[in-house]
């Protein structure tokens, strides 16, 4: 079963258990789109499904819990404990997770920073450009080109 499918099923099984129509989820969005997605004609959006789990008075965890449930044939007392123990085994139970993502540089640009690094300790070294590109495996070029940064 598609995750589309058994966000279809735990929409309308939700919606039906709490006596809900449609136009009461909707609030925000329009009825038409509650039902594409109950039809399983639509995809959700981590943004739409907190809107959906507000309107259905769950916290959007439980919402997914019972997606999953779905998706996967077991109970969402079934998927909680999973949830437990992966989170146990990665240790990530109790962890502080950062509210910002840190800033992770292009694996390019954090290869060039690395590369400029040991361009100038090796001309530190007293090495010319000529030994410093051979040895690092790299044109005469990128090594000249690092060697005028260092010079600004």
């Amino acid at each position: 079963m598609s995750l589309r499918t058994a966000f279809a099923a735990a929409l309308q099984f939700i919606r039906a258990h709490r006596q809900l129509s449609q136009r009461a989820v909707a609030q925000q969005m329009d009825q038409s789109y509650v039902s594409r997605l109950e039809s399983g004609a639509r995809s959700v959006t981590l943004e739409v499904s907190q809107e959906l789990a507000e309107a259905l008075e769950l916290d959007p965890l439980s919402l997914l819990t019972v997606v999953y449930a779905v998706h996967t044939g077991k109970s969402p007392e079934q998927i909680l404990d999973q949830v437990r123990r992966d989170l146990e085994a990665a240790q990530l139970l109790n962890a502080q997770v950062p509210a910002n993502p840190e800033p992770i540089p292009h694996p390019v640009v954090a290869d060039a920073a690395a590369l400029k690094i040991q361009v100038h300790a090796l001309l530190e070294e007293g090495l010319t450009q000529a030994e410093t590109a051979k040895r690092l495996g790299v044109s005469r070029q990128t090594v000249n080109k690092y060697a005028r940064q260092r010079d600004l």
